[in-house]
Protein backbone atom coordinates (compact mmCIF):
# COMPACT_ATOMS: atom_id res chain seq x y z
CA UNK A 1 0.00 0.00 0.00
CA UNK A 2 1.49 3.31 -1.07
CA UNK A 3 0.98 6.12 1.43
CA UNK A 4 2.69 9.40 2.14
CA UNK A 5 2.96 11.86 4.99
CA UNK A 6 0.67 14.87 5.35
CA UNK A 7 3.14 17.32 3.82
CA UNK A 8 3.44 15.88 0.32
CA UNK A 9 1.36 14.55 -2.55
CA UNK A 10 0.77 10.83 -2.87
CA UNK A 11 2.55 11.19 -6.23
CA UNK A 12 5.89 11.96 -4.58
CA UNK A 13 8.56 9.46 -5.61
CA UNK A 14 6.24 6.87 -7.14
CA UNK A 15 6.95 5.52 -10.62
CA UNK A 16 4.26 6.31 -13.16
CA UNK A 17 4.08 5.20 -16.78
CA UNK A 18 1.83 7.15 -19.15
CA UNK A 19 0.74 5.39 -22.33
CA UNK A 20 0.06 7.94 -25.05
CA UNK A 21 1.57 11.35 -25.64
CA UNK A 22 -1.24 13.72 -26.62
CA UNK A 23 -3.49 16.13 -24.67
CA UNK A 24 -4.41 14.20 -21.52
CA UNK A 25 -1.04 12.43 -21.40
CA UNK A 26 0.88 15.71 -21.41
CA UNK A 27 -1.47 17.31 -18.88
CA UNK A 28 -1.24 14.51 -16.31
CA UNK A 29 2.51 14.06 -16.84
CA UNK A 30 3.13 17.76 -16.15
CA UNK A 31 1.03 17.75 -12.99
CA UNK A 32 2.41 14.53 -11.51
CA UNK A 33 6.00 15.31 -12.46
CA UNK A 34 5.71 18.60 -10.59
CA UNK A 35 4.22 16.73 -7.63
CA UNK A 36 7.38 14.64 -7.39
CA UNK A 37 6.49 11.50 -9.32
CA UNK A 38 8.96 9.72 -11.59
CA UNK A 39 7.01 9.92 -14.84
CA UNK A 40 7.67 8.43 -18.25
CA UNK A 41 5.51 9.05 -21.31
CA UNK A 42 5.40 6.44 -24.08
CA UNK A 43 4.09 7.84 -27.38
CA UNK A 44 4.00 5.43 -30.31
CA UNK A 45 4.32 8.08 -33.03
CA UNK A 46 7.70 9.38 -34.09
CA UNK A 47 6.19 12.34 -35.92
CA UNK A 48 5.20 15.83 -34.84
CA UNK A 49 1.78 15.64 -33.20
CA UNK A 50 1.29 19.40 -33.62
CA UNK A 51 0.42 18.76 -37.26
CA UNK A 52 -2.58 16.62 -36.30
CA UNK A 53 -6.14 17.51 -35.44
CA UNK A 54 -8.53 20.22 -36.48
CA UNK A 55 -10.85 22.65 -34.72
CA UNK A 56 -12.20 22.04 -31.25
CA UNK A 57 -14.29 23.82 -28.64
CA UNK A 58 -13.17 24.32 -25.05
CA UNK A 59 -14.82 25.13 -21.73
CA UNK A 60 -13.65 28.55 -20.63
CA UNK A 61 -13.49 27.38 -17.02
CA UNK A 62 -11.18 24.50 -18.03
CA UNK A 63 -8.89 26.86 -19.93
CA UNK A 64 -8.74 29.21 -16.95
CA UNK A 65 -7.86 26.36 -14.60
CA UNK A 66 -5.22 25.11 -17.04
CA UNK A 67 -3.68 28.60 -17.13
CA UNK A 68 -3.81 28.83 -13.34
CA UNK A 69 -1.87 25.58 -13.10
CA UNK A 70 0.58 26.62 -15.83
CA UNK A 71 -0.46 23.81 -18.14
CA UNK A 72 -0.93 26.20 -21.07
CA UNK A 73 0.17 29.72 -21.96
CA UNK A 74 -1.95 32.56 -20.62
CA UNK A 75 -1.88 34.09 -24.10
CA UNK A 76 -2.51 30.85 -25.99
CA UNK A 77 -4.51 31.94 -29.05
CA UNK A 78 -8.19 31.06 -29.17
CA UNK A 79 -11.37 32.51 -30.66
CA UNK A 80 -14.26 33.37 -28.29
CA UNK A 81 -17.68 32.20 -29.50
CA UNK A 82 -20.76 33.77 -27.91
CA UNK A 83 -23.71 32.78 -30.08
CA UNK A 84 -25.08 29.84 -32.03
CA UNK A 85 -27.44 30.58 -34.91
CA UNK A 86 -29.57 28.28 -37.01
CA UNK A 87 -29.98 29.46 -40.57
CA UNK A 88 -31.20 28.38 -43.99
CA UNK A 89 -31.23 29.66 -47.54
CA UNK A 90 -33.32 32.70 -48.33
CA UNK A 91 -36.50 31.65 -50.09
CA UNK A 92 -36.43 34.24 -52.87
CA UNK A 93 -33.93 36.16 -54.98
CA UNK A 94 -34.78 39.48 -53.36
CA UNK A 95 -32.00 41.59 -51.85
CA UNK A 96 -31.27 40.69 -48.25
CA UNK A 97 -29.08 42.27 -45.61
CA UNK A 98 -27.92 38.86 -44.35
CA UNK A 99 -26.22 36.03 -46.26
CA UNK A 100 -28.83 33.52 -45.04
CA UNK A 101 -32.07 33.47 -43.07
CA UNK A 102 -31.49 33.07 -39.32
CA UNK A 103 -34.52 31.60 -37.60
CA UNK A 104 -33.00 30.99 -34.14
CA UNK A 105 -30.26 32.58 -32.06
CA UNK A 106 -28.90 31.16 -28.81
CA UNK A 107 -26.35 32.60 -26.37
CA UNK A 108 -23.47 30.18 -25.81
CA UNK A 109 -20.00 30.49 -24.33
CA UNK A 110 -16.88 28.60 -25.37
CA UNK A 111 -13.48 29.29 -26.85
CA UNK A 112 -12.55 27.73 -30.16
CA UNK A 113 -9.09 26.35 -30.57
CA UNK A 114 -6.94 24.24 -32.84
CA UNK A 115 -5.81 20.84 -31.57
CA UNK A 116 -2.23 21.47 -32.61
CA UNK A 117 -2.10 24.86 -30.84
CA UNK A 118 -3.38 23.33 -27.58
CA UNK A 119 -1.02 20.38 -27.82
CA UNK A 120 1.99 22.60 -28.48
CA UNK A 121 1.28 24.68 -25.38
CA UNK A 122 1.07 21.54 -23.23
CA UNK A 123 3.96 19.66 -24.80
CA UNK A 124 6.57 22.36 -24.23
CA UNK A 125 6.01 21.97 -20.47
CA UNK A 126 6.83 18.27 -20.55
CA UNK A 127 10.56 17.67 -20.00
CA UNK A 128 12.02 16.04 -23.09
CA UNK A 129 13.79 13.40 -21.01
CA UNK A 130 10.46 11.90 -19.85
CA UNK A 131 8.74 12.00 -23.27
CA UNK A 132 9.70 8.93 -25.29
CA UNK A 133 8.44 9.27 -28.85
CA UNK A 134 8.42 6.22 -31.12
CA UNK A 135 7.70 3.95 -28.15
CA UNK A 136 4.69 1.78 -28.90
CA UNK A 137 3.34 -0.04 -25.86
CA UNK A 138 2.17 -3.48 -26.96
CA UNK A 139 1.30 -5.21 -23.67
CA UNK A 140 0.16 -4.41 -20.14
CA UNK A 141 0.61 -6.88 -17.27
CA UNK A 142 -0.81 -6.58 -13.76
CA UNK A 143 1.55 -8.09 -11.20
CA UNK A 144 0.86 -9.84 -7.88
CA UNK A 145 2.55 -7.00 -5.93
CA UNK A 146 0.07 -4.45 -7.40
CA UNK A 147 2.62 -3.02 -9.81
CA UNK A 148 1.98 -2.89 -13.55
CA UNK A 149 4.47 -3.81 -16.25
CA UNK A 150 4.41 -2.55 -19.80
CA UNK A 151 6.26 -3.80 -22.83
CA UNK A 152 7.51 -1.48 -25.53
CA UNK A 153 7.62 -2.94 -29.04
CA UNK A 154 10.96 -4.71 -29.61
CA UNK A 155 12.11 -3.81 -26.08
CA UNK A 156 12.06 -5.23 -22.57
CA UNK A 157 9.36 -4.92 -19.92
CA UNK A 158 9.30 -1.91 -17.58
CA UNK A 159 7.48 -1.90 -14.24
CA UNK A 160 5.58 0.98 -12.58
CA UNK A 161 3.58 1.65 -9.45
CA UNK A 162 0.84 3.12 -11.62
CA UNK A 163 0.12 3.10 -15.35
CA UNK A 164 -2.14 5.75 -16.87
CA UNK A 165 -3.51 4.91 -20.31
CA UNK A 166 -4.17 8.18 -22.09
CA UNK A 167 -3.89 6.61 -25.50
CA UNK A 168 -7.01 7.73 -27.33
CA UNK A 169 -9.74 5.83 -29.11
CA UNK A 170 -7.50 2.82 -29.88
CA UNK A 171 -6.55 2.57 -26.21
CA UNK A 172 -4.54 -0.49 -25.26
CA UNK A 173 -5.65 0.09 -21.69
CA UNK A 174 -9.32 -0.11 -22.61
CA UNK A 175 -8.72 -3.25 -24.66
CA UNK A 176 -6.80 -4.80 -21.76
CA UNK A 177 -9.34 -3.98 -19.06
CA UNK A 178 -12.39 -4.54 -21.25
CA UNK A 179 -11.39 -7.00 -24.00
CA UNK A 180 -15.01 -7.70 -24.93
CA UNK A 181 -16.02 -4.04 -25.12
CA UNK A 182 -17.32 -2.92 -28.48
CA UNK A 183 -16.82 0.48 -30.02
CA UNK A 184 -20.25 1.76 -30.93
CA UNK A 185 -20.75 3.31 -34.32
CA UNK A 186 -23.38 5.50 -35.93
CA UNK A 187 -25.34 5.48 -39.14
CA UNK A 188 -23.92 8.84 -40.05
CA UNK A 189 -20.52 10.52 -40.34
CA UNK A 190 -18.93 13.96 -40.72
CA UNK A 191 -17.49 15.62 -43.74
CA UNK A 192 -14.83 18.02 -42.41
CA UNK A 193 -12.29 20.52 -43.58
CA UNK A 194 -10.48 23.81 -42.99
CA UNK A 195 -9.44 26.69 -45.21
CA UNK A 196 -7.57 29.93 -44.58
CA UNK A 197 -9.66 32.90 -43.47
CA UNK A 198 -8.15 34.96 -46.27
CA UNK A 199 -9.74 32.61 -48.82
CA UNK A 200 -13.34 33.03 -47.62
CA UNK A 201 -13.78 34.93 -44.36
CA UNK A 202 -16.93 34.28 -42.37
CA UNK A 203 -19.36 37.20 -42.81
CA UNK A 204 -18.44 39.85 -40.24
CA UNK A 205 -21.81 39.75 -38.45
CA UNK A 206 -20.98 36.14 -37.49
CA UNK A 207 -17.48 36.93 -36.23
CA UNK A 208 -18.16 35.50 -32.76
CA UNK A 209 -20.80 32.96 -33.78
CA UNK A 210 -21.04 29.34 -34.79
CA UNK A 211 -23.72 29.25 -37.51
CA UNK A 212 -25.61 25.96 -37.87
CA UNK A 213 -27.45 24.94 -41.04
CA UNK A 214 -30.02 22.15 -40.91
CA UNK A 215 -30.67 19.97 -43.93
CA UNK A 216 -32.48 16.64 -44.51
CA UNK A 217 -29.48 14.51 -43.48
CA UNK A 218 -28.38 16.37 -40.36
CA UNK A 219 -26.71 19.76 -40.10
CA UNK A 220 -23.54 21.68 -40.87
CA UNK A 221 -21.63 24.38 -39.01
CA UNK A 222 -18.70 26.74 -39.42
CA UNK A 223 -16.53 28.77 -37.06
CA UNK A 224 -13.09 30.33 -36.74
CA UNK A 225 -10.18 28.59 -35.04
CA UNK A 226 -6.62 29.87 -34.54
CA UNK A 227 -3.97 29.13 -37.11
CA UNK A 228 -1.06 27.03 -35.79
CA UNK A 229 1.25 29.51 -37.49
CA UNK A 230 -0.46 32.89 -37.03
CA UNK A 231 -2.64 32.34 -33.97
CA UNK A 232 -5.94 34.23 -33.71
CA UNK A 233 -4.82 37.27 -35.74
CA UNK A 234 -7.79 38.56 -37.70
CA UNK A 235 -7.38 37.74 -41.37
CA UNK A 236 -5.04 34.84 -40.66
CA UNK A 237 -7.27 32.43 -38.74
CA UNK A 238 -8.62 29.16 -40.09
CA UNK A 239 -12.23 28.54 -41.09
CA UNK A 240 -13.26 25.19 -39.60
CA UNK A 241 -16.34 23.51 -41.05
CA UNK A 242 -18.20 20.22 -40.89
CA UNK A 243 -21.50 18.69 -41.85
CA UNK A 244 -23.07 15.40 -40.84
CA UNK A 245 -24.55 13.00 -43.35
CA UNK A 246 -26.68 9.92 -42.77
CA UNK A 247 -25.69 6.84 -44.75
CA UNK A 248 -28.98 4.95 -45.25
CA UNK A 249 -30.18 4.34 -48.81
CA UNK A 250 -27.29 6.21 -50.37
CA UNK A 251 -24.46 5.45 -52.72
CA UNK A 252 -21.59 7.53 -51.35
CA UNK A 253 -18.34 6.93 -53.25
CA UNK A 254 -16.01 4.68 -51.28
CA UNK A 255 -18.12 4.75 -48.10
CA UNK A 256 -19.69 1.40 -47.26
CA UNK A 257 -21.49 0.76 -43.98
CA UNK A 258 -20.96 -2.45 -42.03
CA UNK A 259 -23.66 -5.09 -41.50
CA UNK A 260 -25.20 -2.91 -38.76
CA UNK A 261 -25.36 0.12 -41.01
CA UNK A 262 -22.52 1.89 -39.16
CA UNK A 263 -19.80 3.90 -40.87
CA UNK A 264 -16.56 2.55 -39.44
CA UNK A 265 -13.89 3.79 -41.83
CA UNK A 266 -13.00 7.44 -42.34
CA UNK A 267 -10.84 9.39 -44.74
CA UNK A 268 -7.75 11.14 -43.46
CA UNK A 269 -6.86 14.59 -44.86
CA UNK A 270 -5.43 14.09 -48.32
CA UNK A 271 -7.05 10.68 -48.90
CA UNK A 272 -10.27 11.75 -50.63
CA UNK A 273 -10.53 10.81 -54.29
CA UNK A 274 -11.68 13.34 -56.87
CA UNK A 275 -15.03 11.52 -56.97
CA UNK A 276 -15.45 11.72 -53.19
CA UNK A 277 -14.52 15.41 -53.05
CA UNK A 278 -16.94 16.14 -55.90
CA UNK A 279 -19.73 14.31 -54.07
CA UNK A 280 -19.11 16.32 -50.88
CA UNK A 281 -19.08 19.59 -52.82
CA UNK A 282 -22.31 18.67 -54.65
CA UNK A 283 -24.18 17.95 -51.38
CA UNK A 284 -23.08 21.30 -49.95
CA UNK A 285 -24.10 23.20 -53.08
CA UNK A 286 -27.51 21.54 -53.16
CA UNK A 287 -28.57 22.03 -49.56
CA UNK A 288 -26.66 24.82 -47.83
CA UNK A 289 -26.53 28.62 -48.09
CA UNK A 290 -24.05 29.98 -50.60
CA UNK A 291 -21.33 30.99 -48.16
CA UNK A 292 -21.19 27.61 -46.47
CA UNK A 293 -21.29 25.71 -49.76
CA UNK A 294 -18.51 27.95 -51.11
CA UNK A 295 -16.34 27.15 -48.06
CA UNK A 296 -16.89 23.42 -48.57
CA UNK A 297 -16.18 23.67 -52.29
CA UNK A 298 -12.99 25.67 -51.62
CA UNK A 299 -11.74 22.70 -49.59
CA UNK A 300 -10.08 20.59 -52.24
CA UNK A 301 -9.46 17.69 -49.87
CA UNK A 302 -12.36 17.28 -47.42
CA UNK A 303 -12.01 14.34 -45.08
CA UNK A 304 -14.38 12.01 -43.27
CA UNK A 305 -14.66 11.48 -39.51
CA UNK A 306 -16.63 8.37 -38.54
CA UNK A 307 -18.80 8.77 -35.46
CA UNK A 308 -17.77 6.43 -32.66
CA UNK A 309 -18.49 6.36 -28.97
CA UNK A 310 -18.04 4.28 -25.84
CA UNK A 311 -18.06 4.65 -22.10
CA UNK A 312 -16.31 2.16 -19.84
CA UNK A 313 -17.94 1.20 -16.51
CA UNK A 314 -14.82 2.07 -14.51
CA UNK A 315 -11.77 4.19 -15.22
CA UNK A 316 -9.62 2.24 -12.75
CA UNK A 317 -8.66 -1.37 -12.17
CA UNK A 318 -5.94 -1.96 -9.66
CA UNK A 319 -3.11 0.32 -10.68
CA UNK A 320 -4.23 0.91 -14.26
CA UNK A 321 -6.16 4.10 -15.08
CA UNK A 322 -7.95 5.06 -18.26
CA UNK A 323 -8.11 8.74 -19.16
CA UNK A 324 -9.47 11.00 -21.90
CA UNK A 325 -10.85 9.29 -25.01
CA UNK A 326 -9.43 5.99 -23.81
CA UNK A 327 -12.08 5.99 -21.06
CA UNK A 328 -15.01 7.86 -22.60
CA UNK A 329 -15.44 8.91 -26.19
CA UNK A 330 -18.58 10.94 -26.80
CA UNK A 331 -20.10 11.73 -30.15
CA UNK A 332 -18.63 14.90 -31.63
CA UNK A 333 -21.76 17.01 -31.05
CA UNK A 334 -20.49 17.65 -27.50
CA UNK A 335 -17.33 19.31 -28.85
CA UNK A 336 -15.49 18.83 -25.57
CA UNK A 337 -13.14 15.85 -25.86
CA UNK A 338 -9.93 17.81 -25.33
CA UNK A 339 -11.43 19.74 -22.44
CA UNK A 340 -12.64 16.57 -20.76
CA UNK A 341 -9.16 15.08 -21.13
CA UNK A 342 -7.66 18.06 -19.29
CA UNK A 343 -10.42 17.88 -16.67
CA UNK A 344 -9.59 14.19 -16.13
CA UNK A 345 -5.93 15.06 -15.54
CA UNK A 346 -6.62 17.96 -13.20
CA UNK A 347 -9.10 15.87 -11.20
CA UNK A 348 -6.55 13.08 -10.75
CA UNK A 349 -3.91 15.53 -9.57
CA UNK A 350 -6.44 17.01 -7.15
CA UNK A 351 -7.26 13.58 -5.78
CA UNK A 352 -3.58 12.85 -5.29
CA UNK A 353 -3.23 16.09 -3.32
CA UNK A 354 -6.32 15.47 -1.19
CA UNK A 355 -5.87 11.80 -0.29
CA UNK A 356 -2.77 10.23 1.22
CA UNK A 357 -3.39 6.67 0.08
CA UNK A 358 -3.00 5.83 -3.61
CA UNK A 359 -5.90 3.39 -3.79
CA UNK A 360 -8.21 5.83 -1.99
CA UNK A 361 -7.14 8.63 -4.32
CA UNK A 362 -7.79 6.47 -7.39
CA UNK A 363 -11.18 5.36 -6.06
CA UNK A 364 -12.40 8.92 -5.45
CA UNK A 365 -11.13 10.06 -8.84
CA UNK A 366 -12.82 7.10 -10.51
CA UNK A 367 -16.18 7.93 -8.94
CA UNK A 368 -15.97 11.56 -10.02
CA UNK A 369 -14.77 11.08 -13.56
CA UNK A 370 -16.92 8.02 -14.37
CA UNK A 371 -19.98 10.10 -13.54
CA UNK A 372 -18.72 12.97 -15.70
CA UNK A 373 -17.91 10.59 -18.55
CA UNK A 374 -21.34 8.98 -18.47
CA UNK A 375 -22.96 12.40 -18.56
CA UNK A 376 -21.13 13.56 -21.69
CA UNK A 377 -21.51 10.17 -23.38
CA UNK A 378 -25.28 10.24 -22.89
CA UNK A 379 -25.48 13.87 -23.97
CA UNK A 380 -23.55 13.11 -27.15
CA UNK A 381 -26.05 10.43 -28.08
CA UNK A 382 -28.98 12.70 -27.29
CA UNK A 383 -27.64 15.50 -29.49
CA UNK A 384 -26.83 13.04 -32.26
CA UNK A 385 -30.36 11.73 -32.26
CA UNK A 386 -32.03 15.14 -32.40
CA UNK A 387 -29.52 16.93 -34.64
CA UNK A 388 -28.89 14.15 -37.18
CA UNK A 389 -30.89 10.94 -36.81
CA UNK A 390 -34.34 12.39 -36.07
CA UNK A 391 -34.27 16.05 -37.00
CA UNK A 392 -37.27 18.35 -37.17
CA UNK A 393 -38.34 19.76 -40.50
CA UNK A 394 -35.77 22.55 -40.40
CA UNK A 395 -37.56 24.55 -43.10
CA UNK A 396 -40.70 24.80 -40.98
CA UNK A 397 -38.97 25.85 -37.76
CA UNK A 398 -39.10 29.36 -36.32
CA UNK A 399 -37.77 30.92 -33.14
CA UNK A 400 -40.66 29.78 -30.97
CA UNK A 401 -40.67 26.18 -32.19
CA UNK A 402 -36.89 26.03 -31.85
CA UNK A 403 -37.13 27.21 -28.24
CA UNK A 404 -39.60 24.41 -27.50
CA UNK A 405 -37.55 21.83 -29.40
CA UNK A 406 -34.37 22.72 -27.54
CA UNK A 407 -36.08 22.81 -24.14
CA UNK A 408 -37.45 19.32 -24.73
CA UNK A 409 -33.99 18.06 -25.66
CA UNK A 410 -32.12 19.54 -22.74
CA UNK A 411 -34.55 19.07 -19.85
CA UNK A 412 -32.15 18.82 -16.88
CA UNK A 413 -29.11 17.82 -18.97
CA UNK A 414 -25.82 19.68 -18.85
CA UNK A 415 -23.75 20.98 -21.79
CA UNK A 416 -20.93 23.45 -21.35
CA UNK A 417 -21.81 25.50 -24.43
CA UNK A 418 -24.91 26.74 -22.61
CA UNK A 419 -23.98 26.09 -18.97
CA UNK A 420 -21.08 28.53 -19.03
CA UNK A 421 -23.12 31.45 -20.38
CA UNK A 422 -24.07 32.59 -16.88
CA UNK A 423 -20.42 32.98 -15.85
CA UNK A 424 -18.60 33.93 -19.02
CA UNK A 425 -20.82 35.47 -21.68
CA UNK A 426 -19.92 39.18 -22.12
CA UNK A 427 -23.55 40.34 -22.36
CA UNK A 428 -25.68 37.46 -21.05
CA UNK A 429 -23.64 36.58 -17.96
CA UNK A 430 -24.41 37.11 -14.31
CA UNK A 431 -21.06 38.74 -13.66
CA UNK A 432 -18.49 40.64 -15.71
CA UNK A 433 -16.58 38.51 -18.19
CA UNK A 434 -12.92 37.83 -17.52
CA UNK A 435 -11.63 37.75 -21.05
CA UNK A 436 -9.21 34.91 -21.61
CA UNK A 437 -8.08 35.47 -25.19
Amino acid sequence: MIKTNKSESIAANINIGVVGGAISACAIAILLHRAGANVKIFERSKGNLEDRGVGLTMKISTLNEAIKRDLIDADMPCVPVWQRTFGRKHTSKAAYSTPWNDYWKQPIAFHANHWGVLYRSLRKRVPDNIYQAGSEVTHLRENDDQTVSIRIKNKNWQTFDLVICADGYESLGRKTLYPKSEISGAKYFLWRGMIDESTLPIPSMYESCIPFFGYPYGHGFVYYVPSPKYGAEVGKRRVNWAFHETIANKNIPGITPDDKGFVRKGLAPGEASLEQAAYCHKIAQKYFPTYFSDVVTATKQPFIQPVRDWNVPSYVRGRICLMGDGATLSRPHIGGGAGKAIDDAIALANSFEKHKDLDVALSHWNDERCAAGTEVWEMGRTLGYHLVESTPDWDSMDSKSMDTWWKNIMKDRKWFWVDEVVDWHPTENARSCSKLC
